[in-house]
């Protein structure tokens, strides 16, 4: 048996230790497979931290909100149900003096008006890193004579979480009314009470994957608060002539483009450690999500090559919340149904033939999957809490004074269209009607009339449809006396925009002064099957010009018919569209000196017909705070990259660049200097500048999403 140090992959230590037992059986179906056996094997440990560079905490957290530091003024205003259908949102304020009365009952003397400051309530955060890990890899390869091997890579990281962090506990003593559980024992309120407690009751959980009903849906996978060790490659190999055969857990690598993926789609991508804000010309090496899968690949011809694969389907993991990287915001309360809606059984499949003929190369992919990425709506909490606060209690008693199921003649009286929300109640409490609505009453959720508007207009959504969602969409949100606002012509209403905003603005702010403070949103992730076609095709330029020869083109089109996005109202009716997606990498090796190795350029350009980079739909692109939803970007995304690498002599030091550009006013850029001066020793720093307001509304490019992360990176690595 040979051993030999090889490329960092990964197995278990008793797989090596087994190998020469095994060997010393001559005789038999072992003794032969185990006579030639090649061992490699090679790792590295890696310290890296990113130091912030700005003074902004991440928005989508409760420290960084951006309502934390501004102070409100909140007015809760008469319900149109309770006004017999007479008014609207924001005609009657609830207290007011001089205002009017209906049918001779006056309004409550109480001033339900009030001046709030959000940063007064959730407790800040100030950080000086955005990143702090010690990472782990090993990587093991075992070869059994000429046609199989035993490929394996384990990955371990440890974060230390020295940062200044928030606690979901730090909002107990707010908005405190107890807890009924599904089997009627009442427990007290842990300040957030809706979710996985893991995730949003305690200090923040930066590495477990937690879905509805399942803790670990990733194969080959441990994690903890602050640890994560898992398999990205565990697999088996078979290759005779021209067939292969890999069977195993694996990432599969389609396409070319670095930032963007065309073909690149059997697998999702894993955001928890380091978002996009890694090395960028390692592209997705290490994000892809591994998953249990078979592939093949055989070469037909000497030019056409064959690749197919069949595989376990996992989902696009996003950070968790509060996490330094959290792209959620965290006023939303995320239910995965991964696990609980069947989809862990799913399997995904393709098929990708790729032909090369002189200069030019082709190829063509056909793949049927469920998109990893998933799609957001409104939910049910599931949580059964009532109001609290003056107003919350008034709430709660005159839910509790309408007509019930369980009373005699409720069916005479309510059933049907004699239902009346004002006098008749679907539930027997108001906490039973709570649960069944998309909104819990804890702390740490939305404050505010401009915190929604702010916080839709951040995340791509439209905050009039998606309020008459969440009470359209569920029954149990007119019981509590919601009703939808009248829309303007451009959302489907007739209703002037400043009507319709000014009736939003008086029913957000009376029901979450109704709650206590806050309410927090429940949205379920669900998963859509689709077919994905794409086709591609490359050229080599032979030219006379130093510069031009061997400039390599490729060109990738993708196209999905009837693909599924999360609607911009977050409505149960998901947007269903065709879309088609569009990449030109323009790339080579150039030698500009003598004294220096040649240097990588790459450029490239990206559009997408739906939806930005990131899957968002671009329907809700261009909207604001003070402006309310936007209509949209109306055209095309589209983005542009340019970048190179730079070998200085002997190697010893490499000098990388690299830019994304939205042309509707965003930017990031990243210089990255590299030394290696030798014995496995290499030091790295590189900066990304991030700038989302170069020009326009930030809420209509994609780099603002990410602005928060603007920061310096050091990496040191021991590699073995």
């Amino acid at each position: 048996m040979k051993m030999r140090k090889g490329r960092p992959l990964g197995l278990a230590a008793a797989l090596l230790a087994a190998a020469p037992a095994v060997q010393a059986q001559d005789e038999g179906l072992f003794g032969s497979l185990f006579e030639d056996v090649d061992v490699s094997l090679g790792g590295f440990v890696r310290a890296e931290t990113a130091f912030r560079t700005t003074a902004f905490e991440n928005p989508n957290n409760q420290g960084g909100n951006v309502l934390n530091d501004r102070t409100v003024q909140r007015t809760a205003f008469l319900p149109p149900t309770l006004g017999a259908g007479a008014i609207r949102w924001g005609d009657v304020p609830l207290g007011v003096a001089g205002a009017p009365t209906f049918g001779g009952v006056g309004l409550p003397l109480q001033n339900y008006s009030d001046v709030i400051r959000r940063g007064n309530l959730v407790p800040d955060v100030e950080n000086e890193f955005n990143y702090m890990i010690l990472r782990g890899e090993t990587e093991v390869g075992i070869k059994f004579g000429e046609k199989w091997s035993l490929v394996g890579r384990v990955r371990a990281i440890y974060d230390p979480a020295i940062y200044d962090e928030f606690s979901g506990f730090s909002l107990q003593g707010l908005q405190d009314a107890q807890v009924v559980e599904a089997d009627g024992t009442v427990r007290a309120s842990r300040g957030v009470d809706g979710g996985d407690p893991r995730l949003y009751a305690g200090t923040p959980n930066y590495f477990q994957y937690i879905v509805e009903g399942q803790s670990n849906p990733n194969p080959l996978e441990v994690a903890g608060r602050n640890y994560l060790v898992y398999f990205p490659a565990l697999v088996l190999d078979y290759s005779s002539g021209p067939f292969s055969l890999r069977v195993g857990n694996q990432q599969i690598a389609w396409g070319q483009s670095l930032f963007f993926r065309v073909f690149d789609v059997p697998n999702g991508l894993d955001f928890r450690r380091h978002l996009i804000a890694d090395r960028a010309v390692e592209e997705f090496g290490d994000k892809r999500v591994p998953q249990l899968a078979i592939r093949s690949t055989y070469q037909v011809t000497d030019n056409i090559l064959a690749d197919a694969f069949v595989g376990k389907f996992q989902p696009q993991i996003f950070p968790n919340p509060n996490t330094p990287y959290n792209v959620i915001p965290v006023q939303f309360t995320v239910h995965d149904a991964y696990f609980s809606g069947g989809f862990d059984d799913e399997i995904n499949y393709g098929l990708r033939l790729k032909g090369d003929y002189g200069q030019w190369g082709f190829q063509a992919m056909a793949v049927r999957r469920f998109a990893p990425e998933g799609t957001f709506s409104w939910t049910r909490s599931g949580l059964n809490k009532p109001l609290s606060g003056s107003l919350g209690n008034l709430v709660n008693q005159a839910y509790a004074l309408k007509l019930k199921p369980s009373q005699p003649g409720y069916a005479a009286l309510c059933g049907g269209a004699n239902y009346d929300a004002a006098r008749c109640a679907l539930y027997e409490t108001i906490g039973e009607a709570l649960a069944e609505t998309p909104f819990e009453a804890s702390g740490g959720g939305v404050y505010s009339q401009e915190e929604w508007f702010n916080y839709a207009a951040q995340v791509r959504l439209n905050g009039f449809t998606g309020l008459n969602a969440s009470i359209e969409d569920f029954p149990a949100s007119r019981d509590v006396y919601a009703s939808p606002v009248d829309l303007p012509p451009e959302f489907g209403g007739t209703a002037d925009f400043a009507e319709s905003r000014a009736q939003a603005n008086a029913q957000l702010n009376t029901f979450f002064m109704g709650a206590g403070g806050s309410l927090r949103g429940h949205i379920e992730r669900l998963y859509h099957q689709e077919n994905v076609f794409g086709l591609g095709v490359s050229y080599v330029n032979e030219s006379d010009n130093d510069f031009l020869n061997q400039l390599i083109f490729n060109v990738e089109v993708q196209y999905t018919p009837e693909r599924h996005f999360t609607n911009t109202g977050l409505q149960q009716q998901r947007i269903v569209q065709d879309e088609y997606t569009a990449s030109l990498v323009v790339d080579k090796w150039h030698r500009f000196f003598n004294e220096f190795p040649g240097t990588y350029i790459v450029f490239q350009a990206f559009t997408r017909q739906r939806a930005d980079l990131v899957g968002r739909h671009l329907s809700g692109y261009g909207g604001s705070e003070a402006g309310g939803p936007g209509t949209g970007l109306g055209h095309n995304a589209n983005y542009l990259v340019f970048g190179f690498l730079q070998p200085f002599p002997n190697k010893v030091y490499e000098f990388e660049f690299v830019s994304l550009f939205d042309p509707e006013g965003g930017l990031l850029v990243q210089p990255n200097v590299r030394w290696n001066p030798g014995k496995g020793i290499t030091v790295e720093g590189f900066y990304n500048y991030i700038n989302g307001e170069l020009y326009g509304n930030p809420n209509d490019n994609l780099v603002s999403t990410i602005d928060f992360a603007e920061e310096f990176t050091m990496r040191i690595s021991y590699q073995f």
